[in-house]
């Protein structure tokens, strides 16, 4: 499907950081054709699962630091 395609393309652009011309290329192509309402759950949907990845890796991060904090404590209570 031409809309599947143009989309991917467009957020493949959009995540390598390409440049500005060929995003916007690639951007005038993907609303070409893809329906509007298409391209609105498209976006919000991607929008979302930016979203839900930045929360999952910063809770990763903390959880791994708690955990490093964690050990260096229990390291320092077994040496005294």
């Amino acid at each position: 499907n031409k809309c599947y395609t143009a989309r991917d393309a467009y957020y493949s652009c959009l995540d390598e950081a390409g440049p500005k011309r060929a995003v916007k290329s690639a951007l005038k192509e993907y609303k070409r054709a893809c329906p509007g309402s298409w391209v609105k759950h498209f976006d919000d949907k991607r929008e979302t699962e930016l979203r839900v990845k930045i929360v999952l890796e910063t809770r990763a991060a903390e959880a791994t630091a708690a955990k490093a904090a964690a050990a260096a404590t229990t390291a320092k209570a077994a040496a005294a």
